[in-house]
């Protein structure tokens, strides 16, 4: 989910009632929700499609990296990508051809990623953190017949590759200081390599597969999300419309840096950040991995903005020293992503800016990308905003399939032109989550409000079963979170023979504290079916994917193997 602070004109999305009905005498009203405005679908390759004005901006810096200095015009990286196309070819890689990817967020990436769309094969980008079994089951799963890979993956990759019981897969190397492992030929030199071509860019059907991520794996095994090259541009399209376009277009010597440190093997990292930011001729700056220490630093050096967070982030930014009026001067909008934002965070925010900050919250999820944002110029802390263009959205009832109205909570129901094509390799998924009829069943619970904005309140394989009534565990982690001792809170349910299920709550604190105290004031501001009676258990760390969002299994485990 997503949050922003923008002086912009002020634009309105207003709703479409495409159905309605009453409910008995009730006043609510059944209705499907749709933006008032329509995008139309790029045709073709998405790569050129993101790279159609680059020559625009040819001069303009296009990827630095925050850490060597390193960088890339728009001209070079033009060519960059015409030519790591042309080393994929020379390889024997063609149109519909699996390219798996496992980097760090680096200068290359984008060579990479691009590279491969612009010949019409299919980048698959493996989590830069999985150890070697994680990634084996991926290398198989997409079938890739080229791997891509750096120096700090290189341990994990290796041992996959070697275990695999097909034949060896070709693999690049993207090494800069370590010594080059026999037999792997290095992507710098393949880049400068002048008997290699540049290619031309391949002419897709905007239906055809462009590019497998994998689902986060928050709740389950992780899963590969296929989308198609129309999906990708239809999605950049949405982000652009004016009604809630977060990035200007370069022109004359203005220019908006995007600091990337959210990875590239993440859809809002490769979306949101990289794929966006290049679009509109911005610079971006990558970081390898986030560092409290040249964090704000780095925002100020670069004139950011735009700040794109993860709840861990927004975190430090409200306690780190270093934020403060000063060098925040160039920052106009701050956006969260995978967790609402609390009033508390935004106005503490905002006072440590000394600026007016005006949060607007997003959803999305890999099948689907970014489906709704707060317009430019409305304000609803909270809420994860309306749809954008061309999206619709329904509230499903979890027990009877009924259309609900207004305020009513059930499962969120969304029709996008930027729908992913299915999972690879799991039919039964795809038609477990795909509806006949093209809606995408998201398995998060929440509700409109008569505005049509939309709040997310939980996953509904996370509710927690009390007897017959539900307890949504962000409730009771937003309610942690007011304890002054608390920093962190994750709330899971514990098998318990009276009650169904119990909550527990795992709490990282900053000053010692006791189970009963933070049981007390849980009990005094929740009903008492909501109370933590499977207890409290303290943590030194919250376990979170590389995108800060908390990894709820993970405590599952833990409340499982205490029992």
């Amino acid at each position: 989910m997503l949050c922003v602070s923008l002086c912009r004109p002020w634009f309105s999305s207003c709703i479409t009632h495409v159905a309605r009905r009453q409910l008995g005498s009730s006043s609510a009203v059944q209705q499907v929700i749709s933006s008032e405005f329509e995008i139309n679908t790029p045709k073709g390759n998405v790569a050129t499609y993101i790279l159609q004005n680059a020559s625009q901006w040819s001069k303009h810096t296009a990827v630095e990296c925050s850490v060597t200095g390193r960088s890339y015009t728009y001209s070079q990286l033009v060519d960059q990508v015409a030519k790591f196309g042309g080393v994929l070819q020379k390889m024997g890689i063609g149109p519909g051809d699996r390219v798996g990817v496992m980097m760090l967020n680096c200068l290359e990436y984008p060579i990479v990623f691009l590279g491969t769309l612009f010949i019409g094969a299919v980048p698959a980008v493996y989590n830069s953190s999985y150890t070697a079994e994680e990634v084996s089951k991926q290398l198989v799963d997409s079938g890739a017949k080229l791997v891509v890979g750096d120096e700090a993956c290189w341990g994990a990759l290796s041992v996959a590759l070697r275990q695999m019981s097909r034949p060896a897969i070709p693999t690049i190397l993207n090494f800069h200081s370590s010594p080059l492992p026999q037999g792997h030929p290095k992507l710098s030199q393949l880049l400068e390599d002048q008997n290699i071509p540049f290619a031309d860019a391949v002419e897709v059907d905007e239906t055809e597969l462009a590019f497998i991520p994998y689902s986060s794996g928050t709740t389950g095994n992780p899963k590969g999300v296929k989308l198609s090259h129309g999906a990708l541009s239809s999605s950049l399209e949405m982000l652009a419309h004016p009604s809630v376009s977060l990035i200007r277009q370069t022109s004359g010597n203005e220019q908006d840096s995007c600091l990337c440190y959210l990875p590239f093997f993440h859809i809002y990292g490769i979306n949101f950040h990289l794929a966006n930011a290049i679009k509109h001729g911005g610079r971006v700056v990558v970081v390898p991995k986030f560092d409290p220490s040249t964090y704000v630093s780095n925002l100020f050096k670069y004139k950011v903005r735009v700040i794109h967070t993860v709840p861990t982030v927004l975190n430090f930014l409200m306690q780190s020293p270093q934020v403060g009026p000063d060098t925040m001067t160039h920052v106009e909008a701050v956006l969260c992503g995978a967790a609402p934002v609390s009033h508390t965070a935004a106005s503490s925010l905002a006072k440590k800016m000394d600026k007016h900050i005006q949060f607007v919250e997003g959803y999305g999820m890999t099948e689907v990308m970014i489906t709704h944002m707060t317009p430019l110029g409305e304000d609803k802390v909270g809420s994860c905003g309306k749809c954008l263009p061309s999206v619709s959205t329904k509230i499903i009832d979890l027990q009877d399939g009924r259309l609900l109205g207004p305020n009513e909570q059930g499962e969120l129901y969304i029709k996008t032109p930027s729908i992913m094509s299915g999972y690879d390799n799991n039919d039964k998924a795809t038609q477990d989550t795909i509806t006949e009829d093209g809606w995408v069943k998201s398995g998060d619970i929440g509700f409109y409000d008569e505005d049509g904005f939309f709040s997310v309140i939980d996953r509904s394989k996370e509710l927690i079963k009390v007897k017959a009534l539900q307890v949504a565990p962000s409730e009771l982690e937003e309610v942690l979170l007011q304890h002054p001792k608390v920093v962190e809170a994750g709330v899971v349910g514990v098998p318990d023979e009276r009650l169904g299920e119990a909550p527990r709550a795992y709490v990282v604190t900053s000053n010692p504290t006791t189970p009963n105290e933070i049981k007390e004031f849980v009990d005094t501001r929740v009903a008492p079916y909501k109370r933590l009676v499977g207890g409290v258990v303290f943590i030194n760390e919250m376990p979170k994917n590389q995108t800060g969002k908390m990894l709820r299994k993970e405590l599952r485990k833990m409340a499982l193997s205490s029992l």
